[in-house]
């Protein structure tokens, strides 16, 4: 069974797969980015309407919001609040359960994908070839097989 460091190691094996997994990487910084300044927004929003929450609540309120979870117990009370809350909403939307798991088929899982379908052992062989056993497994039994073949 291949470890998920050798599976790693063969995705980065050519340019296009450490190009792919670049891009990745950018868009998490770029997610990670949005994350922050609607953090550090959200306190601003709380000051301007008079309330004050730690760092970890600012974090934890725009984490449920932008993943569409909300649970409703931190609320705007302002219409600026609430408008900031839409678009938390809707970045989240996009960013979120859109553009993420998309990017991560298309520039991991898709690529992963096709050198698996590329490994595989060949389904069939030529119609001219006849008289051959064709084993895609080496183990036990097909040396005992391979053993009674032989005779």
């Amino acid at each position: 069974m291949k470890t998920m460091a050798t599976q790693l190691a063969m995705l980065l094996q050519t340019g296009r797969q450490r190009t792919n997994v670049r891009l990745l990487i950018k868009f998490c910084l770029i997610l990670l980015f949005f994350f922050v300044v609607f953090s550090v927004l959200f306190h601003l929003l709380m000051v301007y309407e008079g309330r004050h929450y730690s760092w970890i609540t600012g974090f934890y309120w725009t984490l449920t919001t932008m993943s569409t979870l909300g649970f409703g117990d931190i609320t705007f009370a302002s219409d600026l609040g609430k408008l900031f809350s839409v678009v938390v909403l809707l970045s989240g939307i996009v960013f979120l359960l859109v553009m993420l798991p998309f990017t991560f088929i298309q520039f991991f899982y898709a690529p992963w994908l096709e050198a698996q379908n590329r490994a595989r052992a060949p389904r069939e062989v030529a119609e001219e070839v006849s008289g051959h056993v064709i084993f895609t497994n080496f183990d036990d039994v097909a040396v005992n097989l391979i053993g009674k073949l032989a005779y």
